[in-house]
């Protein structure tokens, strides 16, 4: 369980008279709401002026007993000691008349070269001669058995330097030694080292201004020669040996642990085998490596493989502690908490008392619960409408409560207002609320506070929407709602802690955990709105919430992440937003955002044709880091939000959302807590669905959209990547997934991973893309649709030609043409069983797995060497019965400056293949069907072709030949000629015109 602690102070007079009932000058009371055992912390309490000083006064602790304590001016004037608080108590400290004798074992002696400052666990040596100008501040380092280690060496071009040690207090609970370094033309470096009694620690606070080439080489192990380090990046601490690092650069010690770096941490330890000792470096207060928009140089401490870690010293602050442990309690596995000596980064830098003492985790107070994603209102006709089911009633008091089972424990609990229900919910929730505390309280489970958001944001999450529905005094006693409620503020603070997680700093994941981790900030103001800090937590949110409906949305939609974690966005986005409703904290209703309607818009019209593996269900395309079959419940969500603002977009988002089987998550291969408990809410299944008329579409930043015969169960579509809202996506620019007659033909693999080019329907040159994929042209029209994109000396042009039966020519010529001087490889990706025919001068017949093929000619292919290839991915989740994708290819080996232009003419399994002739150097296709006779033009210039009753001079445009007529359609600008009609097209519209019968 996790809870957390809270601590208040509380100060009395002087007494005036001198009785023994008046004896005590003071107190402080201390209290845990985390569920912490605190021991042996150091905290500070401001005091009366007239205490400071004194001489005559006693600290006692709660059972009596003498503690030692020392006076502090640095903040005019307070009182240190040693605190401990056992969990979930109140302690009371007391200070009172009388002569101190106790004194801890912590002593500062000033040596000829040195200052030496030592306790009974550790200690350090400080220069106080011109050897601080060689070799930097530190002389030595006091091991656990009394060895002393430890050198270095300073590099500060420029002026000379000029050096004073100076020892700012001497105990006796703790000791501070000042090192200053400054130049003439003001420059400095000032470093102060902090010792306390009973801690194996040095604290270690820096602040500097120096030249970019300056640094300080500080070899912590010299003299002692370590064979092994133990660090943690993951759920456990990992060791290995020196030896094995044959890498320069060792390990990167960081004071924010960074999303999958496995050779980086926030502390690294050093020990050896023939030795008791393990000695430990570790970062604290994260936030102070980093000032945002100043610090744009490497502040990353880099330990080489010789033991040795240059610190930067251009600037500006620095946080860290030298821990000198035992190594074998070291290196014992610790199964609910974190690793020994990370304890101590805890305790001085993750959650020191003295910072935490300081929460305001009680105020006056309270408001209506539930209150997050259900208006009273809301809940009113809920209540109303509710149908109980007596015998799914009384298995939920039978039950145990799980968080996939919130939903119905809370309808049920809100519908009947069952005793046993609200017991349990109770419980639950409680539980899971001490367990998102001990999150960042024990560290037991991820590496630092920070790292992982995503898990973080899940346990947040869940005990977030469990206590709405429970935070009342009809359900929780006075004192589970007084912990319930610190616990919130604790998680609040923690969260909005620039330590913790600061997107300005670089403190941050993928796009998506930015969005989760201020999301749920302001779902907790939200939901303890009267607390004093609730409206700039809250602010946290919507400030990031604003930031990215504007700039992650392109003008008409998309999203910056891929479809899979634009689901994972929004799980965050459209809850806070409904949540800042009952509050004061907008000034707008979030849920109405033009920019948020279009983003979910854009993801319902890129949406597969149905889909014969869900049953005819549509899903999101597969491109980027998206899942295999990913279905998701925007639309159903967007539907309610609009339906009296604008019913017929809700109509249209509820047609969608059917579409995808009325799925009930935002997607898949993740938990999406940010509903949980209240899903039923969501959605409005009284909205009746209006099929919209999606024409073919282009995304600006983001991609293009190519619908024939949509909405009907023969559609052919193609979704093709550009634009610049390309993150967590695959090398996969200019790429396309392609389904002809409503059934899939090309396709990507899935998200296993970030997949390379060579994965996808694209050109691969062999190397990363460098900048983003453009479409330099876009028309549609009813018979046809054209695009040019372009990524640096790669141009893909597409020519989508549509036919009014669904059955007949609706194909695509493709058109891409290289300026690069390497070779290329170009690969068009099958859904297939049957590996293709590789010979390019002939119509290739590709067997389709659901009763449609895929006829490929080649018009041009530079002289390409034709080869197939096969590959299966195996996606980390799948809406499909099966995680793996497999496909085959055609693959082109391409020259420099190549150029291929290819048909691809999705067929029926039971029509023939058309008959295919190449005209205008490959730059044009006569097509000849039972449907009749097609003309295709497709060219990256201008170009001119004759023959017989043909006339063209253009770039791009088809000429359909049926029985009751014929289409002429120009796409770009250009003169088309059929017998004895002209279409001249002056613009960049799709231009059609009908004639014949």
């Amino acid at each position: 369980m996790w809870l957390l602690a809270l601590f208040t102070c509380a100060h009395c007079g002087i007494s005036a008279s001198g009785e023994k009932p008046a004896q005590e000058l003071a107190k402080f009371a201390l209290r845990d709401y985390l569920g912490r055992e605190w021991q042996n912390e150091l905290v500070f309490f401001k005091v009366d002026a007239a205490l400071v000083g004194r001489k005559d006064a006693v600290l006692m602790d709660a059972n009596g007993r003498e503690i030692p304590y020392q006076w502090s001016t640095e903040d005019n004037g307070s009182i240190a000691f040693l605190a401990s608080v056992p969990k979930f108590t109140r302690v009371e400290y007391k200070l009172v008349r009388g002569t101190p004798k106790t004194a801890p074992n912590l002593k500062v002696t000033q040596q000829p070269d040195s200052v030496e400052m030592v306790n009974d666990k550790t200690g350090i040596r400080v220069y106080r001669n011109s050897e601080a100008l060689q070799r930097g501040p530190i002389a030595g380092v006091k091991l656990i058995s009394g060895k002393w280690v430890g050198s270095g060496e300073l590099t500060w071009p420029g002026p000379p330097m000029d050096f004073k040690t100076t020892i700012l207090t001497d105990g006796p609970l703790f000791a501070d030694v000042e090192s200053a370094y400054t130049s003439s033309t003001g420059d400095f470096w000032k470093l102060r080292f902090r010792i306390i009694a009973g801690e194996p620690v040095i604290l270690v606070d820096e602040e500097f201004s120096g030249p970019a080439q300056a640094y300080y080489q500080f070899n912590a192990v010299k003299d002692f020669g370590p064979d092994s380090l133990l660090w943690r990046a993951g759920p456990t601490a990992t060791t290995n040996l020196w030896k094995n690092l044959t890498d320069e650069h060792a390990f990167t010690l960081e004071p924010w642990l960074r999303w999958a770096s496995p050779m980086h941490g926030t502390w690294l330890a050093f020990y050896r085998d023939d030795s008791p000792d393990l000695l430990t470096i570790g970062a604290r207060d994260p936030s102070n490596w980093v000032e945002p928009g100043k610090t744009t140089w490497k502040y990353a401490i880099d330990v080489r493989n010789d033991q040795t870690m240059r610190f930067q010293l251009r600037g500006f602050k620095r946080n860290w502690m030298v821990i000198a442990l035992s190594k074998k309690d070291a290196l014992q596995t610790q199964s609910d908490s974190a690793p020994s000596p990370q304890q101590y980064i805890i305790k001085h830098s993750d959650l020191p008392l003295n910072r935490v003492k300081d929460f305001i985790l009680e105020w006056p107070g309270q408001v209506e619960h539930p209150r997050l994603l259900a208006t009273k209102k809301e809940t009113d006709e809920f209540k109303a409408n509710f149908k109980v089911d007596i015998n799914r009633l009384n298995r939920l008091r039978r039950n145990d409560l799980n968080a996939p089972g919130l939903d119905d424990y809370i309808a049920y609990t809100l519908a009947t207002d069952d005793a046993e229900l609200k017991r349990r919910l109770a419980g639950f929730a409680l539980t899971q609320l001490q367990a998102a505390v001990d999150l960042y309280v024990r560290e037991a489970t991820f590496p630092t506070q920070g790292s992982d958001p995503p898990r973080h944001y899940n346990q947040v999450t869940v005990a977030v929407n469990a206590i709405d529905a429970v935070l009342r005094p009809d359900v929780l006693s006075a004192a589970e709602l007084e912990l319930a409620r610190s616990q919130l503020a604790f998680l609040a603070y923690t969260l909005a802690d620039p330590s913790v997680f600061s997107p300005e700093r670089g403190f941050k994941g993928n796009p998506n955990m930015t969005t989760t981790s201020r999301c749920v900030l302001g779902m907790i103001a939200c939901l303890i709105p009267d607390h004093p800090k609730a409206k700039d937590w809250a602010e946290l949110g919507v400030r990031e919430m604003a930031k990215e409906l504007e700039k992650w949305t392109g003008p008409q939609g998309g999203w910056l992440e891929a479809p899979h974690y634009m689901g994972v966005s929004m799980d965050a986005i459209v809850p806070f937003a409904i949540a800042l409703r009952q509050t004061t904290f907008a000034d707008q209703d979030w849920t109405l955002h033009p920019k948020l309607r279009e983003a979910i818009r854009w993801l319902a019209s890129i949406s597969t044709p149905r889909d014969p593996r869900l049953a005819g269900q549509r899903h999101m395309p597969e491109i980027g880091n998206t899942y295999l079959g990913e279905r998701t419940c925007l639309a159903g969500w967007l539907a309610r939000l609009w339906k009296e603002k604008d019913p017929e977009f809700a109509k249209q988002m509820q047609w969608a959302w059917n579409e995808q089987g009325s799925f009930t998550k935002p997607g898949i291969g993740g938990a999406y807590p940010s509903a949980l408990g209240y899903s039923w809410l969501m959605f409005d299944r009284s909205i009746p669905a209006k099929a919209p008329n999606w024409d073919s579409e282009w995304f600006p930043e983001c991609g293009v959209v190519m619908h024939a015969h949509f909405p009907s169960e023969c559609e052919t579509y193609l979704y093709l990547i550009a634009g610049k809202l390309h993150a967590h996506y695959d090398y996969d620019e200019g790429a396309f997934v392609l389904w002809g007659k409503g059934k899939p033909l090309c396709e990507d693999f899935g998200y296993y991973g970030r997949a390379p080019a060579s994965d996808h329907n694209r050109v691969d040159r062999g190397k990363q893309d460098k900048g983003a994929a453009e479409i330099k042209e876009f028309a549609n029209g009813a018979q046809a649709d054209y695009l040019r994109s372009d990524l640096t000396g790669w141009q893909r042009q597409i020519l989508f030609v549509k036919d009014q039966d669904c059955s007949g020519p609706n194909y695509f010529v493709v058109r891409d043409t290289l300026n690069n001087d390497e070779p290329a490889d170009w690969r068009l990706w099958l859904a297939t069983d049957v590996s293709p025919a590789t010979n390019s001068s002939e119509p290739i017949r590709v067997q389709g797995r659901f009763g449609v093929d895929l006829a490929v000619y080649f018009l041009e292919t530079s002289d390409g060497t034709l080869s197939t290839e096969t590959l299966t991915r195996k996606n980390g989740a799948s809406g499909f019965k099966d995680r793996n994708a497999n496909q085959r290819s055609l693959h082109l080996r391409l020259k420099p400056h190549a150029t291929v232009v290819a048909v691809l003419y999705p067929i029926l399994h039971s029509q023939p293949t058309p008959h295919f002739t190449r005209l205008a150097n490959g730059a044009g296709v006569k097509i000849e069907s039972a449907f009749g006779v097609d003309y295709a033009f497709l060219g990256l210039d201008s170009f001119e072709f004759k023959q017989d009753l043909i006339a063209f001079r253009g770039r791009s445009g088809a000429i359909q030949v049926r029985p009751a007529g014929t289409q002429m359609t120009l796409a770009t600008e250009g003169q088309m000629q059929f017998q004895n009609h002209t279409l001249v097209n002056e613009g960049n519209k799709i231009k059609t015109d009908r004639t014949g019968g």
